[in-house]
């Protein structure tokens, strides 16, 4: 994931996940997921396959290292909302719209990460995501979902998947801000709303 592992880089590294970052971003415009290959991005980001393989092992981790800048901002968002003592909702609803923002700049990386088309390793990242979240800010809950966390992150991270995936396949409608708040709405527990 992007991040740390990115601070240890020198600047022709950064200078070629940047430009193979850039690639896959342009090559999803043009065609599906599945069609892009290694030999490909290579091509467009103008490096060597071999240049590609000391960077990433696969089309899927160069798609989680993308997505991690994104990620690794969402969080920074959520330690500084903890820190600031925020209200939870609020936070909540703060982390939240900065997540449908985030989408609306990248739909064709979020919908092959929810769909599934990235592989396992797409999910997993997305529900380690939610662990992180609830870790830093913790996310308001009833006494069943104390009693069952592993259990309760299973239960949002499939939910909010599942959401954000419908909204990306119906033209990111509503307005993010809505999104964002009816997907509040649908998953805080009731005496939380």
């Amino acid at each position: 994931m992007a991040g740390v592992a990115e601070a240890n880089l020198d600047q022709r590294q950064r200078r070629t996940r940047a430009a193979l970052h850039a690639a896959l971003e342009r090559l999803m415009k043009r065609m599906p997921y599945s069609d892009i290959g290694v030999s490909l991005l290579a091509q467009e980001a103008r490096v060597g396959r071999p240049t590609f393989y000391r960077h990433f092992a696969d089309v899927n981790a160069l798609l989680i290292d993308r997505l991690g800048d994104d990620l690794a901002q969402q969080r920074a968002l959520a330690r500084r909302l903890a820190a600031e003592r925020r209200d939870a909702r609020a936070a909540v609803q703060e982390i939240t719209a900065h997540a449908f923002d985030r989408i609306v700049a990248r739909p064709d990386l979020y919908r092959t990460l929810l769909d599934g088309s990235a592989g396992a390793n797409a999910s997993t990242l997305f529900r380690q995501q939610m662990i992180e979240l609830t870790a830093i800010l913790p996310y308001p809950t009833t006494d069943a979902r104390r009693r069952h966390p592993a259990l309760t992150i299973a239960m949002l991270s499939g939910a909010v998947s599942g959401f954000l995936l419908a909204w990306i396949e119906a033209g990111m409608t509503p307005r993010p801000q809505k999104a964002a708040e009816l997907l509040i709405a649908l998953v805080l527990p009731v005496e939380e709303r």
